[in-house]
């Protein structure tokens, strides 16, 4: 963002008149377990888990339902929304990054079904698809947003947290 009030959680904080707390740590947010113990402090009406760039497949498995049963355990009725790995436009020409974007986002969906399966309620998945648009605007250099990709991942994402928030 070329400024702190066109960050996505801005963003989303201004369109819903409520604070948005940002614990992105600029490319750190590897499902630390210190960090799950901290949200998990938070009087949260949401709770969103965006993770995924910075994690990898294996800190994914070996971490992520750890990370989301923290939180759980002390916000049991608190809405927990998972979203994917953006489709960055690159990902058209670079066959490893597109397989790696891929194969983060399968890991997703897979521990997200388990969780499913295990009889968890009130989590979401978000996904990816043309969540920055397709014609390159939205990124710098390809993977960092613009002011344009945040405002894109904004209009994705607020609509579904003001749902999980008017319940």
């Amino acid at each position: 963002a070329s400024r702190p009030g066109m960050a996505h959680t801005n963003i989303i904080s201004r369109r819903l008149n409520r604070e948005c707390i940002n614990l992105g740590f600029s490319g750190n947010g590897q499902l630390d377990l210190e960090v799950a113990r901290v949200m998990a402090e938070v009087d949260a009406g949401v709770f969103v888990l965006d993770f995924v760039p910075n994690a990898s497949v294996e800190q994914m498995k070996e971490r992520m339902e750890t990370f989301y049963r923290i939180i759980r355990s002390k916000h049991p009725d608190t809405p927990v929304v998972f979203i994917e790995d953006p489709v960055f436009t690159h990902t058209l020409y670079d066959e490893r990054i597109a397989k790696e974007v891929q194969r983060k986002n399968q890991t997703l969906k897979e521990i997200f079904n388990s969780l499913k399966k295990k009889g968890e309620k009130d989590i979401y998945l978000i996904h990816s698809e043309k969540m920055i648009g397709e014609d390159g605007e939205a990124t710098v250099d390809g993977i960092h947003f613009t002011d344009l990709g945040m405002m894109r991942y904004a209009d994705l994402i607020t609509p579904f947290i003001k749902k999980m928030i008017k319940r």
